[in-house]
């Protein structure tokens, strides 16, 4: 068999700790497979990792072959003990259930966020300042269509979904 000679790639960054020089070439490694693979590589096996998982859930004892020193096969039973069973819950959950992420908000430029606040306190005290707001507010909704509120998850107007009389 012939062997595979690899071109080393340059290692960009070095990082802290690391032995190598910056810009060390690199020869081997892993190679890395998708997912996509793993699932082909399954199909064309015929096994469902998932389903085998949850068949092993329902079930207390799996059969097993057994292969005596002789090279003499002979079938026993094994039980699924509960940690094994709590180890698959685990892993299927990751299945079932998303992760939760935490994600940092920042304004602009990595900055703190900016946080616009109008005073309506001078609008509210005038009587008809108030009165030609509210004027302006139900004209603004009058104007928007029924689909649009039903995009919005809005009642249609005039309608009022907490009182039921």
């Amino acid at each position: 068999m012939a062997e595979k000679k690899e071109k080393p790639t340059d290692v960009a960054q070095s990082s802290v700790g690391h032995r190598f020089e910056e810009s060390h070439p690199r020869f081997g490694g892993r190679k890395k497979r998708t997912a996509q693979q793993a699932r082909d590589l399954a199909q064309q096996l015929g096994v469902d990792p998932l389903e085998y998982m949850l068949n092993l859930l329902t079930k207390d004892v799996v059969e097993e072959v057994e292969i005596d020193a002789k090279g003499k096969e002979r079938r026993i039973k094994v039980p699924i003990g509960h940690e094994l069973k709590i180890d698959i819950c685990k892993t299927l959950a990751n299945f079932f259930y998303p992760r939760l992420s935490a994600t940092q908000v920042t304004g602009r430029d990595e900055g703190p966020l900016a946080v616009a606040t109008l005073d309506v306190s001078a609008i509210l005290a005038n009587p008809e300042l108030a009165k030609a707001a509210q004027d302006l507010a139900l004209a603004i909704c009058d104007a928007e269509t029924a689909q649009e509120r039903a995009d919005r998850g809005l009642p249609e107007p005039g309608i009022d979904r907490f009182y039921e009389g």
